[in-house]
């Protein structure tokens, strides 16, 4: 018979009882704050936790564990989560700061463009006139008579209509979502139409609610996407998705509950009700979109990665149980191929490089980059896959952008400056953080162009194990560690920056231009307002161009949403503008390998 098991997670003080899986599952199914960024491989190290008491016993540390875990370490009770189990008896399990997944900073749209208001939700005010003898219309006539066409309408507003006319006084007002009637309310309430705008990321999920009377935002939310419990990266959630149609139900239903929530929030936040909000429109990448939809990711991770469905598409809010109209919709930005989904289009709403003569750059730099290359005439498009190093992941002392984190570095001669999110005594260091460091370390001729250290007697560096250059030291952290960086981290770091110069390298190629021919970049994404541009050009993470022409596009993907749920225009130039895109798969160009070997070490464009 197996033993009982119970874990106890603090601080929470929420107990779990299983005994078939890892503390980082069960922290997990119990919506529990745990990183683990590479979900559960034992490969990041993020989800290290401290075994504060054990009545039974415990798996043996894997060979995975010890990489990432000193001896002390593991003797005063440190283990990685997604290689531990519980056998038997109770376990008291202590999760630290720096293993905890913390709120985002997210930063606001920076390019976000007014289009004329001609929404799909429309409502008309009609006063009907009664039933009489002499007029024995049905209903639901008599209602497209006031409103001049025929509208189709669910059985649910089709059964609910005698009561709603005669309660009120048979003048009412009919929302419409194109030429469907989603809804038949008494009286006058045509000032009280909302829609939302959802950006779902792999990381952060975005909402603005919109008025479609006056095109005014009202509230925007955010928050973190709780599905980076089953992995950072989109192949990792791919995996999990595909095990099973419960785990595919358990991201779809987290996801859908994160927003629901934001769309609360954002109701209480401007005082209106749900169910005056008839339309949803969302974006995300390929993943991220099917997973939100309920349906299978699991072809687009192999190839020749084909979606399900890349067309712009809508569904009833009732059926995805969306906090808003039961009858109002839900509507799908369109994808473009492969990984690139629907926030790179959301990106070209707001950048309009589609309409511009000068060929433009836009690339949204993540664990799963897109880049973007074109003009009116032609755009291509690809995706670099760049790791989770840019989110601070698969570094020793990496986090997220979070309070406590490292943000900026700056090194002059043997002095150290940086600054901390939220000014608060540094955690860790972020993406931005890295960039940073990485240039100022190859500018002050700390590392070679490949990342090495020159000197090993240099004051910042010491050697346990391997050489780490200290960042900050302990009795200046929050850890009371050295915040570090090793030739490892380095490596890593240098590997997703090549992907993402190979990126730009290969769609200028394709186009026939120079990069340095290139007459704007757009940086989108919350990450991108943060990237230093000078260090970011000596990385070669971006083309070196005239500067003012390198532009923060901020959070284009919410503001491509709301766009197109402001303006039909918008979306009919959404189909023209895919007309116009070539997607390029890179790992099948024959100029792929070269180009991402050359990429990879420190050389300036």
């Amino acid at each position: 018979m197996e033993d009982h098991v119970s874990v106890t997670f603090e601080p929470e003080g929420k107990t779990v009882a299983d005994s078939s899986h890892t503390l980082l599952e069960l922290a997990q199914s119990a919506n529990i704050s745990l990183r683990g960024e590479c979900g559960g491989a034992g490969v990041c190290g993020k989800c290290k936790v401290q075994i504060i008491k054990i009545v039974g016993s415990l798996s043996e540390p894997t060979e995975k564990e010890r990489e990432h875990l000193k001896e002390d370490e593991i003797a005063e009770g440190y283990r990685l989560g997604c290689q531990t189990k519980v056998l038997s008896g109770r376990c008291t399990v202590y999760i630290p700061p720096g293993s905890r997944t913390g709120k985002r900073v997210i930063s606001g749209i920076g390019l976000d463009e007014e289009v004329p208001l001609e929404p799909v939700v429309t409502k008309v005010h009609l006063s009907l006139t009664r039933p009489t003898f002499a007029d024995t219309r049905p209903d639901r006539e008599r209602l497209e008579d006031a409103l001049g066409e025929d509208a189709g309408m669910s059985l649910g507003i089709l059964a609910d209509l005698p009561a709603t006319l005669r309660n009120a006084d048979w003048e009412v007002t009919v929302v419409r979502w194109k030429n469907q009637i989603i809804a038949v309310e008494p009286g006058d309430t045509t000032k009280d139409t909302f829609g939302i705008a959802v950006d779902i990321g792999s990381s952060k999920v975005i909402c603005h609610l919109v008025s479609l009377v006056t095109g005014e935002t009202l509230a925007r939310t955010h928050t973190e996407n709780p599905q980076i419990m089953y992995g950072e990266d989109v192949v990792s959630r791919i995996t999990y998705a595909s095990k099973s149609p419960e785990n595919l139900l358990k991201l779809q239903e987290l996801v859908i509950n994160t927003i629901n929530s934001l769309i609360e929030m954002a109701c209480n936040e401007s005082g209106i009700s749900p169910d005056t909000i008839y339309e949803m429109t969302f974006v995300g990448n390929s993943v991220m979109h099917h997973l939100f939809l309920g349906v299978s990711p699991k072809y687009i991770g192999v190839a020749p990665f084909v979606p399900v469905v890349g067309a712009m598409v809508s569904f009833p809010a009732k059926d995805l149980g969306i906090l808003m109209n039961c009858e109002g919709m839900v509507t799908a930005i369109p994808l473009i191929e492969g990984y690139i989904g629907s926030d790179a289009v959301a990106n070209l709403i707001i950048t309009k490089i589609g309409q511009k003569n000068g060929v433009s750059l836009t690339i949204d730099i993540g664990t799963n980059s897109e880049i973007l290359l074109g003009n009116r005439d032609k755009i291509l498009a690809c995706s670099a896959p760049s790791g989770p190093s840019f989110e601070g992941a698969h570094i020793t002392s990496g986090m997220k952008a979070v309070p406590g984190a490292i943000e900026s570095v700056d090194i002059e001669g043997e002095i150290l400056r940086y600054t901390v999110i939220g000014d608060a005594l540094p955690k860790g260091i972020c993406g931005s953080g890295v960039i940073d460091l990485v240039a100022e370390l190859f500018l002050a001729g700390v590392i070679t162009k490949t990342g090495k250290f020159r000197d090993l007697n240099h004051p910042r560096i010491i050697v346990d194990g391997v050489p780490k250059f200290v960042i900050a030291w302990k009795d200046e952290s929050a850890t009371r560690s050295d915040i570090t960086i090793t030739e490892k981290d380095i490596n890593e770091f240098l590997l997703a920056k090549g992907s993402l110069k190979t990126g730009w390298t290969i769609l200028s190629e394709t186009y026939g231009i120079d990069p340095s021919q290139i007459d704007t970049i757009y940086l989108a994404g919350s990450f991108g307002t943060h990237v230093d541009i000078e260090n970011a050009i000596t990385l070669s993470i971006i083309p070196d161009i005239d500067r003012k022409n390198i532009l923060f596009a901020g959070e284009t993907a919410v503001g491509g949403a709301k766009m197109a749920l402001k303006s039909i225009s918008e979306r009919e130039k959404l189909r023209q503008l895919l007309a116009k895109i070539e997607y390029i798969e890179l790992s099948v160009e024959p100029s792929f390998n070269r180009e991402y070997l050359a990429s990879i070490p420190i050389s300036r464009t």
